[in-house]
């Protein structure tokens, strides 16, 4: 993951300038309640704790994915820092 202009920060800690990345597998952003605390399901990953990588196992086929930071309570900043979508293929 990376990030320019703000830092990562564990949820929770409410360091100005500072959130914590949420993975958004196979769904927009503007799918989501961009104004309360994002969901932990089969389409949002959170990664609370600050981590900056990952390891996925995705069913085979295609799919999207795109970051979404969040700030301490796991709500999106105003505007959104999202990353662009990626797609990936899994064999």
């Amino acid at each position: 993951f990376g990030l320019r202009g703000m830092g990562i920060a564990p949820a929770g800690v409410g360091k100005e300038g500072t959130g914590h990345h949420h993975l958004l597998i196979d769904i927009e952003p503007e799918a989501l309640d961009l104004d309360a605390a994002l969901p932990a399901d089969d389409h949002v990953k959170h990664f609370g704790g600050g981590q900056t990588e990952t390891s996925l196992d995705l069913a085979p086929g295609r799919h999207t994915l795109r970051l979404l930071l969040g700030d301490m309570n796991h709500v999106p900043f105003d505007p959104p820092v999202v990353s662009e979508e990626i797609t990936v293929t899994v064999e």
